[in-house]
Order: C-alpha cells, then sequence, then structure tokens
C-alpha cells in the first residue's frame, strides 16, 4: 500500500495507508495487532465493518474533495457503520483512548 499525508479536521496525519485495491479495502485493519495498528485511508467507500478488529477506531466519512461528511468516534470492534450519503473515502484512525 501507498502512504500519504492528510489534513482533516486542521489536523495532520502523517504516513496514512491508502487502500485501493480490492484485497486492500477488503482486509482494512481487520486482524492487525494494535500495536501495529496504523491510519488507513478507503478510498471509494461510504459504509465500513469493525468485524475481526482488535481495537477502537474513529472514523471519518469524507467526500469527493476530502472534507469530512460525518464523524464516529470510539468504534468498537464488530461494529457496522452503513452507507453516509455523500461519503465517498473512509479514513480510519486508531483511538487511543480505549
Amino acid at each position: 500500500m501507498k502512504k500519504t499525508d492528510l489534513i482533516i479536521d486542521n489536523k495532520e496525519y502523517k504516513d496514512v495507508y491508502v487502500a485501493e485495491s480490492f484485497f486492500e479495502r477488503f482486509k482494512g485493519l481487520m486482524f492487525v495487532p494494535e500495536q501495529k495498528s496504523f491510519n488507513l485511508l478507503i478510498k471509494k467507500c461510504n459504509s465500513i465493518h469493525t468485524c475481526f478488529m482488535k481495537f477502537n477506531i474513529d472514523v471519518y466519512c469524507l467526500d469527493k474533495d476530502f472534507n469530512v461528511v460525518k464523524k464516529y468516534t470510539n468504534v468498537k470492534p464488530f461494529r457496522f457503520i452503513l452507507p453516509v450519503k455523500n461519503t465517498y473515502h473512509i479514513l480510519e484512525i486508531p483511538n487511543d483512548n480505549v
């Protein structure tokens, strides 16, 4: 996966992995140990699940221009975020406040 830097809600995220292929988008952060977690941008995506994840995440639903449409905080494993209107990308950030 390639990496990029993003500024979302006036906060800079460095070394964000970008999931573009089917497999990268499918796997996401599933089965990743918490100590090896990373920020993940899932392109062309408007809903997610946190099944088989081992830590909580913050989720940013982003429009085509990477503006925040909706934010979910402290999403626990085995939860679902249904499609959000006008969302084209999703940013997953491991939550340190578990």
